[in-house]
């Protein structure tokens, strides 16, 4: 996998991660509700829908449970490219992907999580499917713990000079884009 940001030469040659793709995957697994955007064939135009996060893989798949019969399946059928977009507070994540649906009833078992029966009868509901979201790029904006109180305290000078905030170059942790 490879970022766009500079790396350190020492993260390269120790064969660790880079520190954006490494901070990446720990934002990842913080969220359990996503807006999965898919396209509309016959239109073209964008339709999300929040989605319960069923399982978050170590390569950044996302996986959901949904109905075989719902739109978002015919709009996956039609084209398999999505947006799925992570927010909290004050931590963002989004992805580009492609989405692909998968009736692997063994799966749903291991990841059925029982507030899921708020839309299906159980776990072997023969109206279930799921779907494997698998991202090939993903961008995200970090605006907690300390690089939070840094971004405050950078947007409060910036005021009160009368000027505007300044993107957060060279600090992974707060701002990156990360291919996958």
């Amino acid at each position: 996998m490879a970022q766009t940001n500079q790396v350190p030469a020492n993260y390269a040659s120790a064969g660790a991660p880079p520190p954006s793709e490494e901070h990446f995957f720990e934002l990842l697994h913080e969220f359990d509700t996503a807006t999965l955007i898919t396209r509309v064939r016959e239109s073209g135009d964008l339709h999300g829908r929040p989605m319960a996060v069923a399982e978050v893989g170590a390569d950044g798949t996302l996986w959901f449970i949904t109905n075989v019969d719902s739109t978002k399946v015919l709009e996956v059928r039609a084209d398999s490219r999505a947006l799925v977009s992570l927010q909290s507070s004050r931590r963002f994540v989004t992805m580009n992907g492609h989405l692909e649906l998968v009736p692997d009833h063994e799966k749903v078992t291991r990841i059925w999580k029982e507030a899921y029966r708020r839309w299906f009868d159980g776990q072997s509901d023969p109206e279930l499917v799921l779907l494997r979201f698998t991202p090939f790029d993903a961008e995200y904006w970090d605006n907690s713990g300390a690089h939070g109180v840094k971004h405050a305290f950078e947007a409060a000078k910036a005021y009160l000079r009368g000027q505007k905030v300044s993107p957060s170059d060279g600090e992974p942790e707060a701002d990156a884009r990360v291919v996958l």
